[in-house]
């Protein structure tokens, strides 16, 4: 035995508003959606009628008449589409699929009416047929009747404000909504007393001139752009702004992305490559299936293609002005270079194109791809910090270091290296000589040494002397990625939990041996003295100070046995300076 779905109204109208949409303004959304399927559907029953247009009255803030000419409804019609909830107006009954040039799909739109009215009154009539009048009532009834006098081909839409609600039936707010979502609707919507329509684009962007795009821009986003970039593909056709101050690649809103020209999000994260940050796009897509929600869209390989697509335009046209306008590029990259350096990290054609543009820090100061071409050897580590504690060693020596340690910026190095030979390679622990003179003879033995010796094992590390410049910097603190890793397990070990006990059994199979080195510099005055003094006490404790201010010049955090260590040896030394043992 079977039996049939029993649909509970009240139940569907609280997934409407509380869970479906997110926002009562959608009404007017579906409204519009609803108008501009009925005068598509006209246009393919009247051809060539092109004359579809939609009409908004208002008694403000009490009543909406939301009109279309478009091809109205039988009766029949009414009760298989405006009383069965999911069964849109639009199937083809033949195959049951929906035609792309239809914007709705569920069937459940008009339902979002009842967010802003206690009721929905339709009156509609066909191209050949009587006319009539539907009421539907929020407790799931609704009334058809026969409608006496004149009445249009096409669909009219009555709603009565609810309480908290008058808002939407206020002028300015129609407005607002009618081009927020309807902007790029190739219908013109018009609301009453107004001569011109509230939407009004053109429907192709690539001919328009990029003062007309700018200008368009700045009205539509209320900002000034960079540039104005043509999108016309298969899939997407509209502008891509760029932003004239920089902005982080966690901004993936602000755009007006439309679903056959019906606003479907202002969110980027879906259809928008990771790098489009530094983009505000107007865009209208073709091909692709929305969610439920129509706030979203379905992944499928259609989006990748719309995805690829994009990037290929937005490429394509910085290319182009590299050739024509070279000054507008180096604009742009100067503002927006970690986006461009991400686009250049997976497009082989970009990274040609941007890297003599692209900025680097270095040990030199901020160097392009074009002058690291032109510098010689160099090295690169990957760890700002490193970089940091290095850069005055490289810098007094006259040798070039680069930073990679930002995002895209190793793997645009390394490409950079490759792809035209460059004596550039990275700075590993065992290439420190390089960098590091021998000591003068007969200090090896020295107390200090010995004395830093017996302190540092504690802590896996080793101390060498070397000579280095400059000798302001008295020592340098160095470790492989592999001891970085061992500090963090430490330190996590440290800080007890419920993971401790395996993280310590991390650390129990860790090789003994020394995991990093102190290179104290004979030419800092102050190891000097050091290597110099006879005090066990004050060698002690400049050794912890010194092993802890290199940790921290190095921008390593401090474990809590080393913030201790610190604490006790500058307790030392002030007591022993109480005391004049110094």
């Amino acid at each position: 035995m079977s039996f049939r779905f029993q649909v509970n109204l009240g139940g569907i109208l609280d997934v409407l508003s509380n869970h479906l949409y997110k926002s009562p303004d959608v009404f007017l959304r579906e409204l519009l959606q609803n108008g501009v399927d009925a005068i598509t559907l006209q246009q393919k029953q009247r051809p060539p009628w092109h004359g579809g247009n939609i009409h908004i009255s208002l008694e403000p803030g009490r009543r909406m008449v939301f009109q279309d000419n478009g091809a109205g409804l039988s009766e029949e019609d009414i009760h298989r589409f405006l009383a069965v909830i999911g069964q849109s107006s639009k199937t083809e009954l033949v195959n049951g699929k929906i035609p792309e040039d239809y914007i709705g799909r569920f069937g459940i739109g008009l339902l979002a009416c009842f967010m802003v009215s206690d009721a929905i009154e339709v009156h509609t009539r066909p191209e050949e047929g009587a006319a009539h009048v539907w009421i539907g009532r929020t407790d799931g009834t609704y009334t058809l009747s026969p409608l006496d006098g004149p009445c249009p081909v096409g669909t009219a839409v009555i709603l009565h404000a609810k309480a908290g609600a008058e808002n939407y039936f206020l002028p300015e707010t129609v407005s607002r909504l009618v081009r927020y979502y309807g902007l790029a609707l190739p219908v013109p919507v018009y609301l009453d007393g107004e001569p011109d329509p509230l939407n009004s684009i053109p429907s192709d962007f690539s001919s328009i001139t990029r003062s007309q795009l700018l200008a368009f821009g700045g009205w539509l986003f209320e900002e000034t752009f960079l540039d104005a970039i043509p999108i016309q593909t298969p899939h997407i056709s509209g502008v891509a702004y760029v932003l004239s101050y920089r902005t982080g690649a966690s901004v993936k809103n602000g755009h007006r992305i439309y679903l056959k020209q019906m606003l479907l999000t202002e969110q980027g994260d879906t259809l928008l490559p990771p790098w489009a940050f530094f983009l505000r796009c107007f865009l209208n897509t073709h091909g692709l299936r929305p969610t439920a929600s129509r706030e979203d869209f379905y992944e499928d390989h259609e989006l990748e293609a719309a995805r690829e697509e994009f990037a290929g335009a937005v490429g394509d046209y910085l290319s182009k002005l590299a050739q024509s306008s070279p000054d507008r590029l180096l604009e742009i990259v100067d503002v927006h270079a970690q986006a461009i350096k991400a686009m250049a990290v997976w497009d082989r054609e970009l990274f040609r194109l941007f890297i003599d543009y692209l900025p680097f820090e270095t040990s030199e100061g901020t160097m392009t791809g074009g002058a690291l071409k032109k510098a010689g050897k160099g090295a690169w580590v990957s760890s700002v910090p490193q970089f940091k504690q290095l850069r005055p060693i490289f810098m007094a020596q006259g040798k070039l270091l680069i930073c990679t340690g930002y995002a895209s910026d190793g793997d645009l190095i390394v490409q950079l290296a490759d792809t035209f030979a460059l004596p550039l390679e990275p700075l590993r622990e065992d290439q420190m000589d390089l960098i590091l003179e021998s000591p003068k003879d007969g200090v090896q033995g020295s107390l200090f040494l010995q004395t830093a010796r017996r302190v540092l094992e504690s802590f896996d590390c080793k101390p060498e002397l070397r000579r280095f410049l400059p000798a302001t910097l008295p020592t340098l603190y160095v470790m492989s990625s592999e001891v970085q890793f061992l500090r963090q397990v430490q330190s996590a070990q440290e800080g007890g939990g419920m993971f401790s006990g395996a993280l310590a059994s991390l650390l129990d199979g860790v090789e003994s041996r020394f995991l990093s080195t102190l290179y104290l510099n004979q030419n800092s005055p102050l190891i000097q003295r050091l290597l110099e003094s006879p005090s066990k006490t004050l060698l002690q404790t400049m050794a912890q100070i010194l092993y802890v201010q290199a940790l921290l010049a190095g921008g390593h955090p401090l474990r809590s046995s080393e913030l201790k260590v610190l604490n006790q040896a500058l307790l030392q030394l002030v007591n022993n300076i109480g005391t004049q043992e110094v």
